[in-house]
């Protein structure tokens, strides 16, 4: 018997026919990650916000354990006078074995509208599929669908007044996309039929376990599979078309490949740091990290996003700074550490930016990681604070950013093509590694603090959470001072 299939099954198919076998004969062995779970909530959350935004309608009450149930609801909906009916969310159609729930189906007396909702800033490819799917099945169904809008946030979108959200949901009309390939629909679900039915698909783990998505049989698959080359060809950073052709031509081993297949400066040097073992120092770093003037302020930011905002004044997706660590250091080598943490739920910028403005004083260097993405953090505050933007503009010129004078002038194997803080540190002063920490890296910040802004998270667990944010934001500082002392007094 041919198991019935959605459109998630059929876009697992698309990505990998291995992962849609395993998602019907063998879901136990799926690993979903706690951020990819907090991703498709927070997904959820917003459609159902993009329900009261769409003007309200029917609601087909059976869940997906219900199917039987929910195309007997959505049938006689669809029976209903228009003028009594016009939005049905969620519905459900059938055909030829492929079920689809629809996040919002609006009826018009010349033709309905299907309408699906991402949490996302922006129409992608995939979407395109997945409405694809939708259409086919549901015209298959017998509805005359003659248009298809998609609907994601409007990241130009201010949160003003609040619980006023008028004006996120953007719908942009794909009715010409989805109609360029929908005739191709029927023969990918008759293979991915044959597929269901079939026996496990060999299929090798590459590019296809993360694209377009995260697949949760990557730990499953893992096993078994011949060992990786220990510096594969895809560590040269940025390399794009190279490391496909690297590959194309039988390389699998950074250090197998010649010199003369490479062109720019930092592929040459990755390649030959990794064949030769011997890492990289330019004498000139000694000498960029003592020019560093005194006092130091090694400061790193912490940020949350939401697809819905929560804090008036801020943006769809907008990256808000929550958390500061400040170590300062005097030229007389003594440190201070400062800190920052709003776990109150309420709106953490202004605390944030009056804490931050007293504890970097007036003098000295800022010193970072990445300034970009800090400076461009202060940027937002400034716009949205114009009482304190000159003041954050003063910050943002005194910043010394770490991450070009290593990128430049260090190299280690180990870094593994990257120079991410939590990849140069263990070359440095392995005994500031993470791994010991609760709290690791950028997104486990982002769902922790989530989770300290959530109601179901008891004072214990919260105040858990926050030493261990405050611990993991430390060490990014601690690793800065680390990362400028290092070569000063060992060179």
């Amino acid at each position: 018997m041919i198991p019935n299939l959605s459109k998630s099954r059929i876009q697992s198919g698309r990505q990998c026919q291995k992962r849609l076998w395993l998602e019907l004969h063998q879901p136990k062995d799926s690993n979903w990650t706690f951020s990819a779970q907090a991703r498709m909530d927070e997904g959820t959350d917003f459609g159902v916000l993009a329900q009261e935004l769409l003007g309200g309608g029917f609601l087909v009450a059976a869940d997906y354990r219900h199917v039987n149930e929910a195309l007997a609801e959505t049938a006689d909906l669809l029976t209903r006078p228009i003028d009594e009916v016009p939005m049905i969310f969620e519905p459900a159609f059938s055909h030829e074995g492929v079920r689809v729930r629809v996040d919002a189906y609006q009826r018009h007396i010349d033709g309905d509208t299907l309408i699906e909702v991402k949490s996302t800033g922006g129409v992608k490819a995939e979407h395109i599929w997945d409405c694809a799917i939708q259409t086919w099945v549901a015209r298959g169904s017998g509805r005359k669908v003659t248009r298809v809008m998609l609907g994601h946030a409007d990241t130009s979108f201010f949160y003003t007044s609040e619980g006023d959200y008028q004006g996120l949901l953007k719908l942009a009309d794909i009715t010409a996309e989805v109609e360029a390939i929908i005739a191709k629909i029927p023969a990918i679900v008759h293979e991915l039929q044959a597929v269901a039915i079939g026996e496990k698909p060999a299929i090798s783990i590459g590019a296809h376990c993360t694209t377009p998505y995260g697949c949760p049989f990557i730990d499953y698959c893992s096993i078994g599979e011949p060992a990786p080359a220990e510096f594969p060809v895809n560590l040269l950073p940025r390399g794009g078309a190279l490391i496909d052709r690297l590959i194309e031509a039988g390389y699998a081993d950074l250090r197998d490949v010649p010199s003369t297949e490479l062109k720019s400066e930092i592929h040459i040097r990755v390649a030959e740091v990794t064949r030769t073992g011997e890492t990289f120092i330019s004498p000139e770093l000694n000498d960029l990290l003592e020019a560093i003037p005194y006092p130091r302020y090694y400061l790193d930011f912490e940020t949350i996003s939401f697809i819905v905002p929560r804090w008036l004044g801020t943006r769809s997706f907008q990256q808000v700074p929550f958390q500061y660590s400040c170590h300062i250091e005097s030229k007389a080598g003594e440190i201070e550490h400062r800190e920052f943490l709003d776990v109150s739920g309420n709106s953490p910028m202004l605390g944030f930016i009056e804490q931050l403005i007293r504890d970097v004083g007036t003098t000295g260097a800022i010193v970072v990681w990445n300034q970009g993405f800090e400076a461009s953090r202060l940027g937002d505050l400034a716009s949205m604070y114009p009482k304190y933007a000159k003041k954050l503009s003063v910050i943002i010129n005194r910043m010394v950013d770490l991450l070009p004078m290593y990128r430049n002038h260090y190299y280690h194997r180990e870094m593994r093509g990257s120079w991410s803080i939590k990849n140069v540190l263990p070359t440095v002063a392995p005994d500031l590694d993470y791994s010991n920490l609760e709290v690791s890296g950028g997104m486990a910040a982002q769902e922790a603090y989530k989770e300290i802004l959530s109601s179901q998270t008891s004072a214990k667990e919260m105040k858990a959470i926050e030493k261990a944010l405050l611990a993991y934001c430390e060490r990014d500082t601690l690793a800065m001072v680390a990362l400028t002392k290092q070569f000063i007094t060992t060179a």
